[in-house]
């Protein structure tokens, strides 16, 4: 009976099974790169830098902030539940194309109550909140826009 139906051709996708098009050392390590590097530069046009480790600044209004970086299709940030302890708000700064960045800020209470915990099996399960894009949209609010 097969044999009488037509042959429907084999789609194969060309994109990783892994959300996000997943992570490998190399993509890893790049994305490292980027963040603190960009992270950096955007912090020094916002803000006074405290420590470079952590993107950790000092707003002109005098709140601490943390400032995370994500970009094309990475659209969640992630942030340490004990530099969520020490700050009053995360920046979270987009950019699609590695040089214009739009910028929200969200308190970091409200990043605690709403951003989710890494994965089980992730290094830093139970020490690392993960917020995505729309997240960041609906619970927080437009801070700026920046070139680096």
């Amino acid at each position: 009976m097969d044999e009488f139906l037509p042959k429907a051709p084999k789609v194969v996708s060309t994109k990783p099974s892994k959300p996000g098009g997943g992570q490998d050392e190399f993509t890893g390590r790049e994305g490292y790169e980027f963040g603190i590097s960009a992270g950096r530069a955007l912090a020094s046009k916002i803000g006074d830098l405290v420590s470079p480790v952590a993107t950790e600044l000092k707003l002109p209004d005098g709140r601490r902030a943390t400032l995370r970086t994500a970009k094309r299709r990475n659209t969640q940030w992630g942030c340490l539940n004990t530099l969520l302890e020490r700050i009053d708000v995360v920046l979270c700064a987009f950019t699609p194309d590695g040089t214009n960045f739009d910028v929200w800020e969200i308190d970091a209470k409200v990043w605690a109550r709403e951003a989710r915990n890494a994965s089980p099996g992730h290094k830093l399960h139970n020490k690392l909140t993960l917020l995505g894009k729309s997240g960041v949209e609906k619970f927080g609010k437009p801070f700026g826009s920046y070139s680096i």
